[in-house]
């Protein structure tokens, strides 16, 4: 039999208990390997947000299957703060264009913490298109010459893919996509003039921009990057394109709206230490802080964009 005596200790062991509990780590969950863009970025954020947590933050790279493997896991774990994801444009990519894989439509599945960064993506080109010397020249070409317009990507039904369909769509040329796995070969094909140019993320152009390997037309956000002043913006051209990668911070559906809150307060504060735009401003990454709606609103918006291009175009995620 319990002892009375254990049972008045009882609720001063309760605090402690909780101490305990609270000590848990905080998962942050990448949907790709160590090592990449995503993953450095990942591993400063988690780095800034341990000490505002008060708990140590683990990195766990889930990649795979369009970042769905990441994605399903942090989706179907408790909804207790202590497993997140870092997002990336395949979360409004995915509902679109393959429904059947995890986590289905993360608006469901899914609760927003907050943005993290955005960086754009940046259309270069190499030897096969250097008679492009902007991206009007590039689209005039693309218009006399159909089909004959080689794109680069980084892999079918990714978000520089689906930056060069637009661009298609909304200029009226005809594109033959090349899918590679990966941007590294891609590039590597570009400035071996193989592809006439890609859309690619900024922090892999870069590298080939300096070393004058490829030239850069334009870049995809809406505003000029200030790491290419000197690049345009595709929607100078062709107005109202702005698409660009981006990332950001989700946890399980059901999550308390406290909870949310209090990582969605702790993410702002990382986000606001110098030391991280000191690390990543110079690969044109841009931080966002701000409420868990907009991130909502971002994904709402985008998953409605690729729908429309779907739609209008008939894309699908094997063409």
């Amino acid at each position: 039999m319990i002892s009375r005596r254990l049972l008045l200790a009882a609720p001063a062991l309760l605090p402690a208990l909780s101490a305990r509990a609270d000590a848990r780590p905080v998962t942050l969950v990448v949907p790709f390997p160590p090592g990449g863009g995503v993953d450095a970025l990942a591993r400063a954020v988690g780095e800034r947000l341990a000490p505002r947590l008060g708990v140590p933050v683990v990195i766990d790279n889930r990649p795979g299957g369009s970042t769905s493997l990441a994605a399903g896991l942090v989706a179907r774990a408790e909804p207790d703060g202590r497993t997140l994801l870092i997002g990336t444009p395949a979360l409004s990519i995915n509902p679109v264009l393959q429904p059947a894989l995890p986590p289905g439509d993360p608006r469901g599945a899914l609760v927003a913490i907050g943005r993290i960064a955005t960086l754009p993506y940046v259309l270069h080109v190499g030897p096969a298109g250097r008679g492009f010397a902007t991206l009007a020249d590039l689209i005039a070409w693309g218009r006399a010459n159909p089909d004959r317009l080689d794109f680069a990507n980084s892999g079918t039904a990714t978000a520089t893919h689906l930056s060069a369909a637009l661009l298609a769509h909304r200029a009226g040329i005809s594109v033959t996509h090349v899918p590679y796995r990966g941007g590294a070969q891609a590039a590597l094909d570009i400035a071996a003039g193989r592809v006439h140019g890609m859309f690619q993320h900024a922090i892999e152009a870069l590298p080939l921009l300096r070393g004058r390997e490829t030239r850069a037309l334009a870049v995809s956000t809406a505003d000029r990057s200030n790491v290419l002043p000197e690049v345009p913006a595709v929607a100078e051209t062709v107005a109202g394109f702005d698409t660009g990668s981006w990332n950001g911070l989700f946890a399980p559906r059901g999550t308390p709206p406290a909870i949310v809150a209090r990582l969605n307060a702790a993410l702002n504060e990382a986000l606001a230490d110098p030391t991280l735009a000191t690390l990543f401003t110079p690969q044109a990454t841009r931080f966002i802080p701000g409420p868990p709606e907009a991130l909502s609103e971002l994904l709402e918006s985008e998953i409605g964009g690729w729908s429309a291009l779907a739609s209008a175009t008939g894309i699908r995620a094997e063409s």
